[in-house]
């Protein structure tokens, strides 16, 4: 790798930028973020095996050739191959990890090859050079993996020949978009606006296949706390963002940012657990469900009794069961059980 200037920088930052952007409007979370890691690390190395086989198809049959043929074939099997590994990680849950991952490879990819492209740049041709890469070509290695990987995870749970001509489906559409977008550089005069345009537009279909999972998960979720019992207001709540935001931000005020944080993770792992409950890859079994189940338990104790009465009057936080005060009655009985004289009804259902 070349020394880090203005050039290298711009083509290292920005494309990791955008993957993190994209990796965040999928709220994969913590539990891909080492997978996304892995497959950033096999993009880079397998610029190296990709490398000597370009090398040689333009030895064979000339430079224009490998440019629309061979390397876009090459390129992106290679990009590729480290995705059906990671995709069987019970970490991934559904199409859009499976995106993000392939995102994150093809991103690996693009920014070794800035490094390669820039080793002999110096001055103001690496800083063009830079900023032509990562608005077009890193663009594109981007979106054609991302495509792949979607289709890979789409199709878990299906018989090995749909997931088979899926997959090959998925490579075709993105060796073609590849080979159409490299075809365009090769046009003596074509323009560099429409050229960057189709890179922005392959990388459109990856972003596209990520921000179709907000409302699949919202979907989801007010399917799987409707069947839980949740009632209708809480529904309302947790499929806006904002009113959740707006509901932690009165909630930090009264109870501080660290029972704040553990709400964040409740919020967050009951989104989890309807995603794990409705996608088509559904990866975990029954105890894998229920400690998930128990995780969540566990988050309520941490935030405290107090706190969580006043959180669930505002947020489904406890998908099995309808609003607390809706159910008051039931729960705040005059019983007291056992022999220690405890006291029974609310405060022991609470405790």
């Amino acid at each position: 790798m070349p020394t880090l200037g203005n050039g290298s920088l711009i083509a290292t930052v920005i494309p990791l930028a955008m993957l993190f952007w994209v990796a965040f409007i999928g709220r994969g979370g913590r539990q891909t973020a080492l997978l996304v890691a892995v497959a950033v690390a096999w993009g880079m190395a397998a610029t190296w095996i990709v490398l000597p086989f370009n090398n040689r198809f333009a030895a064979a049959y000339g430079v224009t050739a490998v440019i629309v043929y061979g390397g876009p074939l090459q390129e992106e099997i290679v990009k590729a191959l480290i995705l059906p590994f990671l995709t069987i990680s019970k970490r991934v849950f559904w199409f859009v990890d499976g995106a993000i991952l392939g995102l994150a490879s093809g991103t690996g990819f693009a920014i070794r090859e800035n490094w390669l492209y820039l080793a002999n740049s110096r001055g103001d041709a690496s800083l063009e050079l830079a900023i032509a890469r990562v608005s077009s070509t890193n663009l594109m290695h981007a979106g054609t993996t991302a495509i792949v990987g979607a289709a890979l995870v789409l199709t878990l749970r299906r018989n090995p020949m749909v997931r088979i001509g899926v997959g090959l489906g998925a490579l075709a559409i993105a060796v073609t978009l590849h080979s159409l977008f490299n075809r365009l550089t090769t046009n003596p005069g074509e323009s560099a606006a429409l050229i960057t345009l189709v890179g922005m537009a392959v990388f459109g279909i990856a972003a596209g296949i990520v921000a179709l999972g907000i409302p699949l998960s919202k979907s989801w979720l007010r399917k799987d706390l409707e069947a839980r019992g949740a009632s209708e207001s809480e529904m309302m709540v947790l499929a806006g963002g904002r009113s959740v935001n707006a509901v932690l931000d009165e909630f930090e005020r009264r109870y501080g940012s660290a029972a704040t944080q553990k709400a964040e993770e409740l919020i967050k792992l009951q989104r989890r657990l309807a995603i794990a409950r409705n996608s088509q890859a559904k990866r975990l079994n029954a105890a894998q469900l229920q400690e998930l189940e128990q995780g969540a338990d566990e988050l309520r104790r941490q935030i405290g009794v107090f706190a969580m009465m006043w959180l669930r009057t505002h947020l489904p936080t406890d998908a099995d069961a309808a609003s607390m005060w809706s159910s008051l009655d039931a729960l705040t009985t005059d019983e007291v059980s056992g022999t220690d004289d405890k006291p029974g009804g609310l405060w022991e259902r609470l405790s």
